[in-house]
């Protein structure tokens, strides 16, 4: 009887909890090491804004040298669909798109300050604002590297070809 009341108790406890309390402000997607990708990714960081940006940090096996490109799809809705994308090559210019799922983006949205793009050594660091098309209570991303006139092949992808990361708050508690 009494591990029938511990087991009510706990199940209450649980269905209290709001949904997104159980979502992390920041989350760390760890990428194997493969040697023959072209720009290898090592490890995707998500962090929820403490104001009005949040960031990610891709790590990358070898420092950015030219020619480096690195591409960004953000869900910001929940949907598991892009709704955001970023493109920019390595000590060049970048630009935000809205996006048109995964195979394309429609409407170019950098002049509204969505993201900003700066790859430093061996990281690229997205600022990135999740309520910029509307407002966001999570968000997800999707990573892809490459290198200029490499095979396909040598592409990688973080966590996966058209997946996307767990989701983290967009914002901090009390933001």
């Amino acid at each position: 009887m009494r591990r029938l009341g511990i087991l009510v108790a706990l199940v209450v406890a649980l269905t209290a909890v709001p949904a997104s309390a159980a979502v992390p402000t920041e989350r760390t997607v760890t990428d194997p090491a493969e040697p023959g990708m072209a720009w290898d990714i090592r490890s995707v960081t998500l962090q929820a804004a403490d104001g009005r940006y949040a960031r990610v940090f891709v790590r990358h096996a070898r420092a950015v040298d030219v020619g480096d490109n690195i591409e960004a799809w953000f869900d910001t809705d929940d949907d598991r669909v892009p709704d955001v994308y970023l493109t920019g090559l390595g000590f060049s210019e970048y630009a935000v798109y809205k996006a048109r799922g995964w195979r394309g983006h429609g409407r170019e949205i950098s002049d509204r300050g969505c993201a900003t793009l700066k790859m430093v050594g061996r990281r690229s660091i997205v600022r990135f604002d999740p309520s910029c098309l509307a407002p966001s209570a999570r968000y997800s991303v999707s990573v892809r590297s490459s290198v200029e006139e490499q095979p396909v092949s040598t592409v990688d992808y973080a966590p996966d070809r058209r997946q996307l990361t767990r989701p983290v708050r967009s914002y901090l508690p009390g933001q």
